[in-house]
């Protein structure tokens, strides 16, 4: 069967109702020189000429799809339209990008160099009431041993360590 002697409309049909790939794929040729002429229209750069083809075949492939005779508009027309807006919509995005980019770009550039530090708060030598308290504090938070080594070296249960680290913290964070 030679598709070639179909115009767009039986093509379109095709499509629609007998989801023929071979179809879509001449109607895919068919129009890949307009969908470059339109880009060519747009004044797009070149790293971008491959994504707003493929962006162009996707409107082509939802322009067969949604194609309805009853408008009484040629396939053509409506696949311009179509893909004009979309382009229009990709070229109004791209633009926001780049003028967000210049902006934080810009924000950039005029941001102050030295970044003022706020001086480190000066810790005291913590003192508790109990000797365990600050046996515990050296071992754990000084010198960073496990709870189980600080168990066995005080001949303490875990729990009860957990519990003086408990207090130990509540007391530090009390503290001015």
């Amino acid at each position: 069967m030679s598709y070639k002697a179909y115009n767009d409309y039986e093509l379109i049909y095709m499509v629609q109702d007998q989801q023929d790939m071979v179809a879509l794929d001449i109607l895919f040729t068919k129009y890949d020189k307009f969908i470059h002429k339109k880009i060519s229209q747009f004044y797009i750069f070149d790293s971008e000429r491959d994504d707003f083809y493929q962006e162009g075949l996707i409107s082509l492939h939802k322009a067969v799809i949604s194609f309805k005779e009853a408008y009484n508009k040629t396939f053509m027309r409506y696949f311009e339209t179509v893909l004009e807006r979309k382009f229009i919509n990709l070229n109004q995005k791209r633009k926001r990008y780049h003028q967000e980019m210049d902006h934080l770009v810009n924000e950039a550039r005029y941001m102050p160099i030295c970044v003022e530090e706020e001086p480190l708060p000066s810790y005291q030598k913590q003192s508790f009431k109990s000797a365990l308290e600050d046996a515990i504090y050296d071992a754990y938070f000084k010198e960073n041993l496990k709870i189980q080594t600080i168990a066995r070296t005080y001949q303490l249960d875990p729990k009860q360590v957990y519990n003086a680290i408990y207090r130990i913290k509540k007391k530090l964070t009390q503290t001015p």
